[in-house]
């Protein structure tokens, strides 16, 4: 069995898929959101470079050469148009040939020339903080001059922090539906071993028989297999352990006959003095054939004996008749009023065992009531329609805490003066549970005593 730690750590197969899933789509996420905001955020940078190289082309085309040396038609109105943003800090030099400072800030100096590219585009640090910069390179009379356009990343920061918002969500949202659907088909898949489970846990305790295989998925195949050879195995032992018994039973039946008689007719010939002993003697001798009957009894009336060729109808109250004349001595003895109450009641099933049902209720009720009690058998058919026999006495009666256990093997009531075996009450519920019946314990009264009543149904198919 396995313990709570286990079960907790080892959790539901639901569970262990979804945290399985869990830590792969998570990598997936941080990679698609690395490789879709590098998709998503290169348009917006290469826009941005595009504006700050125009600004260096248009501000080298404000270069002049007249009069012999640079000049620059760059008035002050202008540069202030140029250096305005309403999230960047905008900066701006030109220089021209051996470094010379011809307009803007002497700090921004321009980046090497690289072949083929003019403007070139590069990231630095600028006064402390981290700018984008395009220069500019042409060719003047006078020589090379270089016009560089800088401007701070608050922007491009923060487009890309809205453009990875936007795709954070989508993507959140695809791993949670992804899980959603992996969650709802585990289930659906798991969906048959769950009808399995129920139909496993509805199963009486004595049905052995194979687990259905029509709607178990393949996987599961080997554990089913694995199981109905497990059940196999236990079906041969129930069916050996109920052969032994029944053979065991049987051949005891006939000696202890054959001794019963001998000492009956021992007994009266004893003298006084050991008279009581013989007595004592042959009722223990009842008591080992009775319980040698209901262990017999009980082998033929379980599930593993096969007598459902057995089943035809059976008039209930022909039955009662029937059984009513082996009861009058014993309850005369005991001075108790034994009373059968017929009405007509026709079930399918199997004579002698119901027989056999409606012997242990008697002898039941017969056990636990006292000297002078009553004991009434009944048959009948209920407002329903479904056909019943119940047995009522006024005895002791059941306490509640018992009702649950008074049906099982060998059981008896704790503080019981009957003489029982402990195994009439779980003939009665083999024998029942073989015609598909319900058994219903009440009270019988206001007063006490205990009402056993077996109800069949309208059609009571024998169960195999």
């Amino acid at each position: 069995m396995n313990s709570p730690a286990t079960k907790g750590r080892l959790g539901t197969l639901r569970r262990r898929l979804l945290v399985l899933l869990l830590l792969p789509l998570m990598l997936l996420l941080v990679f698609s959101l690395a490789v879709d905001y590098r998709i998503a955020f290169e348009p917006a940078a290469a826009a941005y470079d595009h504006a700050l190289a125009d600004d260096a082309v248009a501000l080298a085309g404000r270069v002049r050469f007249l009069d012999s040396r640079l000049q620059v038609d760059f008035p002050a109105a202008a540069e202030a148009v140029l250096r305005t943003d309403r999230s960047d800090q905008e900066f701006l030099s030109i220089y021209g040939p051996d470094l010379q400072l011809l307009a803007g800030d002497s700090d921004l100096l321009p980046e090497p020339p690289l072949p083929g590219r003019n403007p070139s585009l590069s990231d630095a640090q600028f006064r402390g903080k981290q700018i984008r910069k395009a220069s500019y390179r042409i060719e003047t009379a006078a020589g090379p001059v270089t016009v560089t356009v800088a401007e701070t990343t608050l922007k491009r920061e923060r487009a890309g922090s809205k453009i990875l918002a936007g795709m954070i969500l989508p993507n959140l949202l695809l791993i949670f539906a992804t899980l959603a659907l992996v969650y709802i088909g585990v289930r659906r898949g798991l969906a048959p071993l769950t009808v399995l489970s129920q139909e496993i846990s509805r199963r009486q305790p004595h049905d052995l028989s194979p687990l259905p295989k029509s709607e178990v998925p393949g996987e599961a195949e080997p554990l089913i297999r694995a199981m109905d050879g497990l059940v196999e195995d236990l079906r041969s032992a129930v069916q050996a352990q109920q052969a032994f018994l029944a053979n065991a039973a049987h051949q005891l039946k006939t000696p202890l006959a054959s001794l019963q008689t001998q000492l009956e007719l021992h007994v009266g010939e004893l003298p006084a003095d050991y008279r009581q002993r013989g007595e004592r003697l042959l009722d223990a001798t009842h008591r080992l054939g009775h319980l040698t009957h209901q262990l017999l009894a009980l082998a033929r009336s379980g599930p593993d004996a096969n007598i459902a060729h057995e089943q035809r109808p059976v008039d209930l109250a022909g039955l009662l008749e029937a059984s009513a004349s082996a009861w009058y001595d014993r309850a005369l003895a005991r001075q108790i009023d034994l009373g059968f109450e017929t009405e007509p009641a026709r079930v399918s099933g199997v004579d002698w065992l119901l027989r056999e049902m409606l012997a242990n209720l008697i002898d039941n009720a017969l056990n636990y009531t006292p000297v002078g009690g009553r004991v009434t058998a009944r048959c009948g058919v209920d407002g329903a329609g479904r056909a019943y026999v119940e047995v009522e006495d006024n005895g002791p009666g059941i306490p509640a805490e018992e009702r649950e256990r008074i049906f099982e093997r060998f059981y008896r009531p704790a503080g019981t003066s009957g003489q029982g075996t402990g195994l009439g009450l779980a003939i009665v519920k083999e024998v029942a549970e073989r015609h598909g019946a319900d058994i219903v314990l009440a009270r019988a009264g206001a007063e006490g005593g205990t009402l056993f009543r077996v109800v069949f149904p309208r059609s009571a198919p024998l169960a195999n």
